[in-house]
Parts: C-alpha cells; structure tokens; sequence
C-alpha cells in the first residue's frame, strides 16, 4: 500500500505538532513556509517542504489559491489546516475537496454554519440553548453597531464574525471606545479570516470561559471529551487552560455535555470541535460559539483522557469509526501559553530573537513548540512560543509541578509571559478555582523600572496579590496600581517610542493638538494585533512622526508630548 501523503497548511508550533503525530502514523509529511520560516523548526521536521510565499500572512498561510496549488503539486492525499489562518475557512476545505484531496476536519457546510459566529447563534437559539445576547446580523455600519450596543448595554464586545481564539476581538465600555475599535476589529477579522464582517455582543461580566470538547465520526458516533476552564486571560486571549474545571458542579458538567451533544448533533458534525460558553457564578450557561477546528489547549484534554487528538482527526477522515471507543478520563492537567509577551507593558507582543532555549522535563510534562536558541520571533505571525503542559493525579499536584517548571523554563532575549504564569499559580484565587476572564485586569500590579530596563531583555517583573485583603470571589476588584500606558517612557513620559516592530494603521491625533492622559494617539500593528496608543499624561502634541501606513522599527521615536497640567 502507498504511503498517504498530508499537507499540513500552518505554521510554527501547530505545524510541528501535527507532524510528529502524522509522523507516527507512518504518513509522509509535507510543510509549507514562507519567506519568514524557511528556516523554521516544522520545515526541518516534515518528510518534505514547500515554498508559499512572502511573509506577510495574505501572501502565504492565508492565500487560498496557493495553498490548494501547494497541495496538487504535492500530490498530497490529505490537508490538515491546524488553527487559525485558513482553518475555518469553508471555501479552502470545499477547494481542497474539490480536488479530490481529503480535509481533515469538518464539512465544508458545518464549517460555514458553525464557522460563522452568527449563523451559529441563529441555530443554537433553534434547540432551545441561549447565546450571549447579540446581534443576529453582521454591524456594516457604526451607527448600526451603536444602535445595538445601546440596546444591550455597555459594555460589549465587537467580534469578528468568522472568527474565534480571541482574534478580531474588542471589548468596549462606550460609544467612544466603540467608534475608535469598529475599523480596527474589522481589520483584524480580514487579516486572520479574511472576511470583515463583526456583530455587536453584550459582554458578561464577571464571567469564567468554559469550553466543552467533542469527536464525531462519519456514522453518527460523537464522543464528548470533557470540559476545559479558560478562564484566565489577557487581550481577550487565553493564557491558562485546565481540565477539569475545578468550580464545575456535577449538574453543571451534565448540563455542558447535554447542550454540546445536541449542538453537534443538530450541526451534523463530523472531526474535532470545541464549544465555548460563558458562565456566571450561579452556573448559568451562555454559548459563545462553536470552533470548527482544533483547539490551541486541546493539549489539557489529550493529557487527561490518554488520547492524540490529531491521531483521531485524521483516523475519521480516513473513514475510522468511534463506535468501540472507551474513555477513562483520570487526573487533572494544566496548559500555561508561553507568548512573546511584556507583562509589563500591556501584554504587547515582542519580536525578537530568543538567545537562550532550556526547556523543563520531568513525569508528566509536555512541551508543544517549535522554538530553540537563536530562534527570530517576527512580527508578522501569532506569537505563541510553546505551550507547557503538565498531568498530575491532582490539581494541587499540577499546580506544583507547573510551578516548578516555570521556575525551570528559561527563554532569554525577549520578555515572555514565563513569571505572570508562575506567579498567577500561586495566587489564593488560582488555589480556590476563583479566576475569571477579567482576573489579570483588575488584580495586576506592576514594579516601577528605570527606564534602561524597559528596554532591556529582561523577565518581567509582576506581582499578583497573595495577601489576605484581596476579596478572592467572582465580584470584580479594582486595580491595586495603574501601570504605565503601553509606550510610555517613565523618566520622560512625553516621549513615546515604538516598542516593536509594526505599521501604524491609523492616526488619530495631530500635531499641536491638546490631548489627554488615555487619550487615543494612532493605531500600531505587530503580530497581526492591533493596538491603540494611548497619551501617557496630559499636554499637547509637539511632535508626531507618524502617518498611516508607516513601517516603524524598535525604538523609532513616534510622538512627543509637552506636559500641561
């Protein structure tokens, strides 16, 4: 029989973690790269590579043409699409199969009805669940967005509609933080799923992020794969995901798997899918949406029921069955994201190069990556380094050795998200299971650091707090202190300097214009996130640098500002 040959249609750390499993089924593995990777780790791992493209995302891992071109000429018999980019995009899986070439992953149809954040809160409001209260259409409009984000109240969250893993994303308390977001979240929703149509959704608060995992085949067989609380985020982004959910009761788990069996069943779905639903602290349950695809975090799950995901999606493509399939769930496992990330500085991203890789081991520890020493974080892709995961017979003994490989993780060069994780363990609220989505916002404290620092490539310096004073429920808290506004340079807070490598978007500002501290200046973007530079303190523009479509590099100086009080 011939070796069957898959392509894998992603990048970095997905790319690499679907190899090593394809790998294993004696399938031959085909990567894709562009300019950017071609020296990158998932190149050097597949049987065989392929060249895409330039760079940019629009020219490579999200250029549907190429990559259904890439596949032919490859002579490949199946594409597994990983997460993000094309991933979700139902003409891409409909293209593929067009050539007679397997998907692995969801129907086309599913994709679209399912895919589509709104079609899908249409269908679950059908089978009697409820979604998030939101629009049923996509905003075109800011007044449109206006009109339905008055009538649910602030605050909301601007969502692409397309979209899912906490890109395309804003959570807005005003109309002013609305009209400033609007293009800049339809921007981002065509940048990672080309197509920029958002809706307007009312945003939960406090909340914990509950997600439900499932596998159907082609015969009607849906396995459900327990829950997973994601609960700890930062940017709308995960960074912490555990199974199973501590705070879950058992007439909850029962309810979560009731509305997740009916939603896959009603879809008709077939492969790997995950549900996401808010919760409030009386376990009330709200769809989010459903991702048609695999998950970042769908580590914690394999870790705790014994299986490889990636191994059964590509079994069901196949035509495998689940019909004689057995679960025996045990223990409690902990994914920690490790990103290219300041903690100090509003979590922006940091491209870079890492000069020194060592990661930790030991008995049920797993390190998903595609990074090594010497290794260029750029600034046109996610900047995801590696995800940690750790297995132990009980959450405090994962707790523990994820604390301990923490401590053992060294990624130098850049700042990364390694000691906000580590001290985020040891918190009273991680202990008792009473994070929610807005943890991080409102219990972050920074440590002031001269300004040689900032700039320095050094561990971020964050304090969470441990003390007895914090009330640890779910009632959101204030934060302790402010830290400076994304760019802000302490000893001269006038002057604000790019950060990082990125295009400015947008400008909202002009020179000899008075502004205030928070004041919106321009729109920075780097990593495919776009971020809105905020005025440090109050005074008047005496010197701005930028204009829309400009290339900035670390360090260029963007914008002064003469203080007034």
């Amino acid at each position: 029989m011939d070796q069957k040959r898959i392509l894998i249609a992603n990048r970095g750390e997905i790319a690499l973690r679907v190899i090593r499993s394809a790998k294993e089924m004696g399938l031959h593995t085909i990567a894709v790269y562009s300019d950017a990777d071609e020296d990158s780790l998932h190149v050097k791992r597949a049987d065989e590579s392929f060249y895409i493209g330039g760079s940019l995302p629009a020219e490579s891992y999200r250029n549907l043409k190429t990559l259904v071109n890439a596949a032919v000429d490859t002579n490949a018999d199946l594409v597994h699409p990983g997460y993000g980019f094309l991933a979700e995009n139902a003409d891409f899986a409909k293209a593929i199969e067009k050539k007679g070439i397997i998907w692995v992953g969801p129907r086309p149809e599913t994709i679209s009805s399912m895919g589509d954040k709104i079609e899908s809160r249409k269908l679950v409001s059908k089978i009697g669940l409820q979604p998030v209260p939101g629009q049923l259409r996509p905003s075109r409009l800011k007044r449109e967005a206006i009109r339905d984000a008055e009538s649910f109240g602030y605050p909301v969250a601007l969502k692409a509609a397309h979209g899912g893993g906490g890109k395309g994303l804003r959570i807005v308390h005003s109309e002013k933080e609305l009209l400033e977001n609007f293009e800049i979240v339809k921007r981002e929703s065509e940048a990672y799923f080309g197509s920029d149509q958002i809706y307007v959704e009312k945003f939960i608060k406090p909340a914990r992020h509950v997600e439900t995992q499932v596998l159907a085949d082609k015969y009607g067989n849906i396995l459900y794969l327990g829950e997973r609380d994601c609960s700890l985020q930062r940017r709308n982004q995960k960074l912490i995901e555990e199974s199973p959910p501590v705070w879950l009761s058992d007439f909850g788990r029962e309810r979560l798997k009731e509305y997740t069996l009916k939603i896959a069943e009603t879809s008709n779905y077939v492969n790997a899918g995950t549900v996401e639903f808010l919760a409030d602290s009386d376990e009330n349950f709200y769809f989010l949406e459903m991702n048609t695809r695999l998950q970042v975090e769908h580590t914690v799950t394999e870790m705790r029921y014994g299986l490889d995901l990636v191994k059964e999606q590509i079994k069901i493509a196949l035509g495998n069955s689940l019909e004689d399939y057995e679960l025996d769930p045990r223990g409690h496992s902990i994914e920690f994201r490790i990103n290219a990330e300041d903690p100090q500085n509003n979590f922006l991203p940091t491209p870079g190069t890492i000069t020194e890789y060592r990661e930790p081991t030991g008995n049920g520890v797993r390190i998903d990556g595609w990074a090594r020493t010497g290794t260029q974080i750029t600034h046109f892709y996610d900047n995801l380094i590696s995800k940690l995961i750790v297995w132990g017979v009980s959450r405090e003994e994962a707790r523990s050795k994820g604390i301990r490989c923490l401590e053992e993780y060294i990624i130098s060069g850049i700042p990364t998200t390694i000691n906000v994780l580590k001290d985020v363990l040891k918190t009273r609220e991680f202990v008792d299971g009473k994070i929610h989505v807005k943890f991080l916002e409102e219990n972050f404290e920074i440590e002031d650091t001269e300004v040689e620092e900032t700039i320095s490539d050094r561990p971020s310096k964050v304090k969470i707090s441990l003390d007895d004073t914090v009330n640890s429920s779910l009632a959101p808290q204030r934060p302790k202190k402010i830290g400076m506004d994304l760019t802000g340079n302490i000893k001269n807070p006038g002057l604000i300097f790019a950060e990082m490598q990125g295009t400015i978007m947008d400008t909202l500002t002009k020179n000899g214009k008075k502004v205030k501290k928070g004041d919106s200046l321009f729109v920075l973007q780097a990593m495919k996130m776009e971020n809105i530079i905020t005025s440090p303190i109050d005074g008047v523009i005496k010197q701005f640098n930028v204009e829309k479509g400009q290339a900035v590099k670390k360090g260029d100086l963007l914008a002064e500002i003469e203080a007034r009080f």
